[in-house]
């Protein structure tokens, strides 16, 4: 009599472990030449933002470094013509003092100026990439232009979302008349154009750094509460 004997079973195999999404992202990214190239100039405008926030580079945008209109250094200095001062008039001083009423004053003032010295700074001819009509450095004022842009941008656009998306969730999931009147509040703001919202709200906030933030922001969230509210 023969004896049977089971067969052991298959054991099942454990199913693969799928990459997250950020690593699926990165793993496309890096497949992406052209993604790559774009990341790296993104990755040098933030380290050269970072480097002028904290005072690193063009410190001194506002400082009169160059002579006014000065060529950028590949050029090389100004061979304009020179021009020459005119020479005044030599003859004997003239008394003030019968129509000036500040003339009997000219001496003291004349000695308090001895005591202080004025050094004029060295300007330069030329510059990396040229100069203003003052004289200030065109390439830090780029720089310090774009850490002003970049940081005004990114900004409104994260107040634009936390706006949106707390709007659009409180009339997803509230409903109701606060729903109904959130759509009226999203509606009124989309049928009125872009630049009059803005020219509105800058008219009422004034200037400033912050004021543009805060306006971009308040014209700019309609289009994440349109999908976050379409979420629920």
């Amino acid at each position: 009599m023969s004896a049977v004997i089971p067969r052991p079973q298959a054991v099942a195999a454990a199913p693969a472990r799928s990459p997250g999404v950020w690593r699926a992202a990165w793993q496309r990214l890096r497949h992406d030449r052209v993604g790559v190239v774009c990341l790296g100039v993104v990755g040098a405008f933030a380290l050269l933002i970072l480097c002028a926030a904290l005072g690193l580079v063009a410190s001194d945008w506002q400082r009169e470094t160059g002579l006014p209109y000065a060529p950028p250094t590949l050029l090389g200095p100004d061979q304009g013509e020179a021009q020459q001062a005119i020479a005044l008039p030599k003859g004997p001083p003239v008394d003030l003092r019968d129509v000036d009423p500040l003339a009997p004053r000219y001496a003291e003032w004349q000695e308090r100026a001895a005591k202080f010295q004025t050094a004029e700074a060295v300007k330069s001819a030329t510059l990396p990439f040229g100069g203003d009509r003052l004289g200030r450095d065109v390439l830090a004022k780029a720089i310090k232009g774009a850490q002003v842009s970049i940081f005004v941008g990114v900004s409104a656009a994260l107040l634009a979302t936390l706006i949106g998306t707390v709007l659009g969730a409180l009339g997803g999931y509230a409903g109701g008349r606060v729903g109904d009147f959130l759509e009226w509040v999203y509606n009124v703001f989309t049928s009125i154009p872009d630049i009059l919202l803005i020219f509105a709200f800058a008219a009422v906030f004034g200037r400033g750094i912050e004021t543009v933030v805060l306006i971009l922001g308040l014209a700019g969230w309609t289009g994440m509460y349109r999908q976050v509210r379409a979420e629920y």
